[in-house]
């Protein structure tokens, strides 16, 4: 590391999030947390961390990990007799570049920054350079410790990566957390889910102008197509 390296810790903050199902509406109603409901059952927060005073000293961030961290734990009520399963998911991306709602959509069914040659490609803009954090989970009902019709703590089914851990020269980092509920029309409730963060530490450095310049155009130019 020379003199001018410079250690950094990255934070992202989201509130948790409580909701309940409006049979007058027909949609969710948020009780808690500051989220967008961007279509019923899909859930947003955006929290960016601005990068704009390392960008104007021609900084580069070096990330060289990331992690989540949870204050609680992610629950729900469903109708005693569901039709279908059940499913809450959550997606935390980090990004050197904005997402669109159709961005954020598309990472339901894939993870951002992979080529899927069969399937449409609202996301094939970018790559997986530019989602510098990324994390899906997948959460449903464990029958073997539920209350049918209860309000139950989760089981967590699955989960996944897709962190790239690239260097980047962008003067933000745009944040986002996703949650969604998948459910039989009107069988989901309530539902809660807690704070999180994402950490990212790094170091704060300088690179070579050539590499610099590039990188810092390919951001300029992503961030004019939203």
């Amino acid at each position: 590391m020379s003199e001018e390296d410079i250690q950094r810790t990255l934070t992202a903050e989201f509130a948790g999030l409580g909701a309940t199902w409006s049979k007058t509406a027909e949609t969710f109603v948020i009780e808690n947390g500051s989220y967008q409901q961007i279509a019923t059952g899909v859930f947003l927060q955006q929290q960016d961390i601005d990068l704009s005073g390392y960008a104007m000293e021609r900084k580069t961030f070096y990330p060289y990990s990331s992690f989540e961290q949870k204050g609680g734990f992610i629950a729900a009520q469903f109708d005693a007799a569901v039709t279908i399963q059940p499913y809450l998911a959550e997606f935390v991306i980090v990004s050197s570049v904005p997402l669109s709602n159709n961005d954020l959509f598309a990472t339901i069914a894939t993870a951002p920054g992979f080529t899927m040659p069969n399937l449409p490609q609202p996301a094939g803009r970018f790559n997986r350079s530019h989602i510098i954090h990324g994390s899906g989970k997948w959460f449903t009902i464990d029958n073997t410790m539920s209350v049918s019709g209860g309000f139950n703590t989760l089981r967590l089914i699955d989960s996944y990566n897709f962190s790239s851990l690239e260097p980047t020269a962008a003067d933000k980092l745009y944040c986002y957390r996703l949650l969604t509920v998948t459910s039989g029309e009107g069988e989901a409730d309530s539902l809660s889910y807690p704070v999180c963060r994402v950490i990212l530490p790094g170091t704060i450095s300088s690179e070579p102008k050539l590499e610099y310049m590039m990188r810092l155009k390919r951001s300029y130019e992503l961030a004019n197509q939203v």
